[in-house]
């Protein structure tokens, strides 16, 4: 039994001997083969070893060559070991050197995708083998892409001190035509794998596609416990950034299937730019702190090129495994040192922005990331200056107020937001008109309810001494209307209200992907009553008119599409207004304006104006303007007829072309039978009466509110009498002699076969009015006929500005319609 187990032993250790020796004969065989099945996986099959060999206590390898482009180049691998001195605990000595790698970034499939590298870092209290003392030199690593190539050589030493820890050396230098560096990593391993390092970067430069950079450098310090990462601190500078034209698309996604648009952004230039700060682990998180600071350089977004740009960001983080959290530990601020718009526009003040809150969390779960943000911004008031060829530049003082942009993301990248925009205000100084309390909230993507924008101004001033209108109050809502899986249709709603009343409403709507849309603006009729409304409530101009009564209403409308409006149209309509001007008294003004154009104002023939009477001391009745406006560019009046009745005859004007732009208007007045015995009674000369009817026509210029009259002439229809008994008169005549004392005589009934009377007024002279008789008294120098030229001082003058006023208030209402135009 014992002989068979002796046997069967010294065969096995006959076999494992002959394997051993077969194995140590065949190594460099066996470990080439291993070599090629090694390489091959990583898609690097091996073309040649010269040298390769394996003993007990060493390794070569000399000049191998792997992949088809020979990718895989190595010079020399020597390895130098003593078996007595590995079970001691100590190292292998490793040199390499002559090592080229090249890798074509644009192959479908590189060989580093096929490379796994794994840190087995499990437990706190480990102790891992001690790296051997190695050199590596003339190591490099080619790149090469569609946009560019880069070459970065390599080399090294892993070396062993006195105490314990192993010293770790490498220097690279980077370069090509995407960029060039030089870098250095040094670093202390122990045997409980405890690191600490820095990585310094030098003389960098980089040139990629979209992103230039003239010069970096930096440092990165680090720790790691028992392979942990425990600590990074890092500090870079980095100079001449250029960021080349991009194309942005929208930020957030489309709405309902809305195609996306686009932002281009031009050119954008960065002076100096520095990142630094550390980030620490504690307790299982991240936690960090960091300073962004760019100073100078240029952006050009559109028509606008800002220069002198300036940000600070003292942002703070916390990593742990389930969220992701940025924020900023003291305000962050923005700062455009120059703007040039493209328009004629500059500021004041350089525009400074500063940042109060910038909370962002990333959150994972089982379907994805979520993220949540919440910005608050605080600009700081400035000042435009618009430039006017006509004028001084237009000065506009904005306290933009506070900006907030809170959003989230699901996992599902679906986003909605808010952008509020709260307690601003506009003041334009030179027209003293303010916006205070302006509020808008823009919603992103809010589908659900279909909310797009809500706005809204406090008060709308005139801070004038004697405003134009009374303080206004605006809100309104943007909202869309379209239904599911339908394109984007934006309806726009606004209301105006003064105190206790709302009186303007303003309808919208746009399509997006068709471009149409319309706007309707409406005030709504306003009742006016004496010891109701009044429209002192809208302007305090309008305080001077008393007792008003009767209706006002207006609405204007316009369509459009994608290349422009293509209709507009309005209408304004008083009825039966009445009240009372300081001395005068306006009664039943009826005003029907209605244009078939808005943007170049134009109507039909046939608008009118009519007023039942005007009375500022004699009545002026039954006023009737017929007039159209004409498609002019500055829009002209056309006036059709205007005339009215006072004196028991008619006034009238002949048709005439009027432009309310022009400087002058020329008009012809016509007298029909007016009654002589009311008209000497309106004139108000001393012991003047008399009876007849007068024609006549009166050639007027109104030029800034001032009449001028050339040649106007009236004259009798048929003879008449005239009755002159002044006891003033009397006593300048009575020592005049007789001639003078008979016609005085005579004009105390004096029968008249002709009588005219001749007007003439300059802007700089009183109105001159020129009494031309031809007649006799019977009773004096049995009935001689006299012709008789009196010079009279009368108050026809002041009465004609009167009868302009008529003529005015028409005038002046349309003229006011156009001053926009």
């Amino acid at each position: 039994m014992v002989k068979p187990l002796k046997t069967g032993l010294l065969i096995l250790l006959s076999f494992i001997i002959f394997a051993g020796v077969g194995l140590y004969a065949f190594r460099n065989s066996l470990l080439e083969a291993l070599i090629n099945d090694q390489l091959r996986k990583q898609g690097l099959p091996l073309q040649s070893i010269a040298v390769l060999d394996i003993s007990l206590s060493s390794f070569r390898l000399q000049e191998l060559k792997a992949g088809n482009h020979d990718e895989l180049q190595v010079g020399k691998i020597l390895v130098n070991w003593q078996l007595r001195d590995l079970l001691a605990g100590k190292p292998a000595l490793v040199e390499i050197s002559g090592v080229e790698v090249r890798l074509d970034l644009n192959a479908k499939r590189s060989a580093l995708d096929s490379m796994q590298f794994a840190t087995a870092v499990s437990g706190q209290d480990i102790r891992i083998p001690w790296l051997p003392v190695l050199s590596l030199e003339d190591t490099v690593i080619r790149l090469h892409s569609v946009d560019g190539d880069v070459t970065i050589a390599v080399s090294g030493s892993i070396v062993h001190d006195h105490s314990n820890t192993q010293v770790i050396r490498f220097d690279t230098i980077i370069s090509g035509s995407l960029g060039q560096a030089k870098g250095g990593l040094a670093a202390t391993l122990d045997a409980q794998g405890n690191v600490q390092g820095k990585i310094a970067i030098s003389q960098g430069r980089l040139n990629i596609p979209g992103v230039k950079i003239s010069g970096f450098s930096g440092e990165t310090a680090f720790a790691l416990a028992a392979l942990h990462l425990q600590h990074v601190q890092t500090d870079f500078a980095f100079a001449g950034i250029s960021l080349l034209e991009q194309k942005l698309e929208k930020p957030v996604p489309a709405q309902m299937g809305e195609t996306s648009t686009a932002l281009r952004l031009g050119d954008a230039v960065i002076d100096h730019a520095t990142l630094k700060g550390s980030v620490h682990r504690l307790s299982g998180s991240w936690n960090g702190e960091f300073d962004l600071g760019i100073e100078g350089g240029k952006l050009i977004a559109g028509p606008a090129e800002i220069h002198q740009l300036s940000i600070t960001l003292p942002m703070q983080i916390k990593f742990t495994p389930d969220d992701w959290r940025i924020g900023l530990r003291n305000p962050g601020q923005i700062a455009l040192g120059k703007i040039n718009t493209g328009y004629p526009l500059r500021f004041r003040n350089p525009p400074s922005f500063s940042i109060s809150q910038a909370d962002l969390s990333v959150t994972g779960g089982q379907h994805g990331l979520a993220l949540k943000h919440n910005i608050i911004v605080m600009p700081e008031n400035l000042t435009m200056l618009v430039k006017n060829d006509k004028s001084a530049e237009i000065e506009a003082n904005i306290h933009p107020g506070k900006i907030a942009v809170t959003g989230e993301m699901d996992a599902s990248r679906n986003y909605q937001g808010q952008l509020a925009l709260s307690e601003a205000s506009f003041d334009l100084p030179q027209s003293a008109i303010q916006l205070k309390n302006i509020s808008a909230i823009l919603y992103l993507n809010d589908s659900e309810i279909g909310n797009a924008a809500d706005f809204s101004i406090g008060k709308l001033r005139h801070l004038a001494s004697e405003p134009l209108f009374a303080d206004l109050s605006i809100t309104g809502d943007v909202r869309n209307k379209a239904k599911q899986g339908k394109s984007t249709e934006y309806a726009l709603s606004v209301t105006g209200s003064v105190p206790g009343l709302q009186f303007l409403k303003i309808k919208g709507v746009h399509a997006l992907d068709s471009g149409n849309g319309a706007l309707k603006a409406e005030v709504i009729p306003l009742n006016f009553l004496p010891d109701s409304l009044q429209p002192s409530v809208f302007s305090p101009v309008l305080a001077q008119l008393d007792n008003v009564s009767g209706q006002v209403s207006a609405i204007a409308q316009l369509e459009w599409f994608t290349k422009g409006v293509h209709s507009s149209r309005g209408a304004l309509e008083m009825r039966n207004v009445s009240f009372t001007h300081e001395t005068t008294k306006i009664k039943d003004l009826n005003i029907a304006l209605n244009l078939n154009n808005l943007l170049t104002p134009a109507s039909q023939p046939g608008q009118k104006i009519t007023v039942k009477q005007i009375d500022f001391g004699v009545p002026l009745e039954n006023l009737l303007v017929s007039y159209h406006i004409l498609d002019t560019n500055p829009p002209q009046i056309a006036l059709e007829k205007a005339q009215f009745f006072m004196m028991d005859g008619m006034i009238s004007v002949a048709p005439v072309i009027i432009d309310p732009a022009a400087k002058y208007s020329d008009m012809l007045i016509r007298i029909s039978n007016i009654d002589l015995e009311s008209f000497f009674n309106l004139i108000k000369v001393d012991g003047l009466a008399g009876s007849g009817h007068l024609d006549g026509q009166i050639p007027l210029t109104i030029e800034e509110d001032q009449l001028t009259i050339r040649n106007g002439r009236l004259a009798a229809k048929a003879p008449g009498i005239l009755h002159f008994q002044s006891q003033k008169a009397s006593q300048w005549l009575a020592s005049a002699g007789e001639e003078m004392n008979l016609l005085l005589q005579a004009m105390q009934d004096f029968h008249y076969t002709e009588l005219s009377l001749t007007l003439d007024k300059s802007v700089a002279h009183d109105l001159v009015a020129q009494l031309s008789l031809l007649g006799n008294n019977p009773k004096v120098k049995q009935g001689q006929d006299f012709r008789l030229n009196i010079r009279l001082e009368t108050d026809i003058d002041k009465i004609l500005q009167k009868i302009n006023y008529g003529y005015s208030l028409s005038h002046e209402i349309l003229r006011g319609s156009f001053r926009l135009h």
